[in-house]
């Protein structure tokens, strides 16, 4: 059986999918995985700079890694696979969902607010509706 995906980030929906999907695990079985994405950063004059932007990505990747370990460590979780990556949030759950063949993916219905969320879309319904299985959307307000 595969695992249970569940894409975190640092806000309250990310909190309370968490808590969905550490009770989806241990009903199924199964194992769980933090998936992280840092977004991309594209700075003006970096690539210009002698290995800039490889440097930029590291240090997007280690402020991932970060976030997870902080994560894993604040909800006391041992047994937990932390993945992090930098790119488009909703294809890395995707394609961790494909490469894992995961049972659930679990996700925060909110990570960005306002205009942002409006500008780069849903991450949660992205990853509905993508995603090759089951994709549980939890609201920050949610009890598992």
């Amino acid at each position: 059986m595969g695992p249970v995906i569940c894409a975190v980030d640092d806000s309250d929906g990310a909190r309370a999918a968490l808590k969905v999907a550490l009770d989806l695990a241990a009903r199924f079985g199964a194992n769980l995985v933090l998936v992280h994405a840092e977004p991309s950063t594209v700075v003006p004059g970096v690539s210009a700079a002698l290995g800039g932007q490889e440097r930029l990505r590291t240090m997007e990747i280690e402020d991932a890694e970060k976030l997870l370990a902080w994560l894993a460590q604040e909800e006391k979780l041992d047994a937990v696979d932390l993945r992090a990556a930098v790119g488009n949030a909703s294809d890395i759950v995707v394609e961790a969902a494909r490469d894992l063949e995961a049972v659930f993916v679990v996700i925060g219905s909110h990570g960005r607010r306002g205009l942002r969320s409006a500008v780069l879309g849903s991450v949660s319904l992205a990853v509905a509706t993508s995603a090759p299985c089951p994709v549980v959307i939890v609201p920050p307000a949610a009890r598992s």
